[in-house]
């Protein structure tokens, strides 16, 4: 079957013209070549499809027969061609992704929207979670967070490196001693965006480094969570000097231990491998030119 199959096209071919030696030249093949193809699929058959002298071929009815229905097999095959080449003209499919919600709150508000808007045909299914996902047992085509990959095997792509700081409201320094030294903020309650153990914080100026371990007040998982109790008066925390511009409207937020650096934190995006499907290729491009205009 798979050689009759192959044979179709030729057949076609002398279908099509008036004579072999034609629809020879218009395949780019001998004569004698496509004689014998067509002889082939006559003994497959047991029929014959052309009555031929030495100028003409014509088909006979048996060959007028399968002519209808290899028009039909190449409609099909060509309508699946064509829907192949426009799925890669237009991407389509499911993107699964697992993302810290600190960094959705933080970096990634919009960037969804556009990306849709722009491919309507993909649709993004998205979680949050606390925790990196291991991308060869999960089912999960990315991820997108905060702090070192512990999956040495996926493919790490770093999207921005942040430098926190600390921040409290005007209106909490009026109860509460401003810090002069990191030491000075285990007794300030904090407001901690984990809830993993005590929170730490480590703080360095010339060449000093300070950690402390932090009365957290409260402890939330969402960045605008932090920003409502901060500006509620509740404590101190840390953002991203930026973000924190954007939500200080009236320039409440004041800015503690401005000579001392908080350690960097990177955000960065996994992947399973170098060859991700294609939607999944556009998304990313996406994302890395969105976290470039922060």
């Amino acid at each position: 079957m798979r050689k009759l199959l192959a044979d179709v096209p030729y057949f076609l071919e002398a279908a099509n013209h008036p004579s072999f030696t034609q629809a020879a030249d218009a395949l780019g093949i001998p004569l004698a070549t496509l004689s014998r193809r067509i002889a082939a699929m006559e003994q497959h058959l047991g029929v014959k499809l052309f009555f031929r002298n030495t100028r003409i071929a014509g088909l006979t009815e048996d060959g007028k027969e399968l002519l209808e229905s290899c028009k039909f097999i190449m409609a099909e095959a060509n309508g699946v061609r064509d829907r192949l080449m426009q799925k890669q003209a237009e991407p389509c499919g499911p993107i699964r992704m697992s993302v810290e919600a600190f960094v959705y709150h933080c970096c990634m508000h919009g960037a969804l929207g556009a990306f849709v808007e722009q491919y309507p045909q993909i649709s993004l299914h998205t979680v949050f979670s606390t925790e990196w996902k291991d991308l060869h047992r999960e089912p999960f085509d990315l991820d997108i967070r905060t702090g070192p990959v512990p999956y040495p095997d996926l493919k790490v792509r770093r999207l921005l490196s942040m430098q926190p700081a600390l921040f409290c409201t005007t209106e909490f320094l009026h109860s509460h001693p401003r810090p002069e030294h990191p030491g000075d903020l285990a007794r300030l309650p904090f407001i901690a965006q984990t809830s993993e153990g005590r929170p730490l914080v480590t703080c360095s100026k010339k060449g000093q480094v300070e950690t402390v371990a932090l009365q957290p007040r409260h402890t939330v998982q969402s960045i605008g969570l932090a920003l409502e109790l901060l500006l509620a008066n509740q404590g101190v925390t840390t953002l991203i000097p930026q973000l924190a511009q954007a939500f200080d409207k009236e320039g409440r937020l004041v800015r503690l231990l401005p000579d001392w650096e908080l350690t960097k934190t990177d955000i960065n995006l996994t992947l399973p491998g170098d060859r991700p499907p294609k939607r999944v290729r556009l998304f990313v491009d996406h994302i890395v030119k969105h976290f470039q205009s922060l």
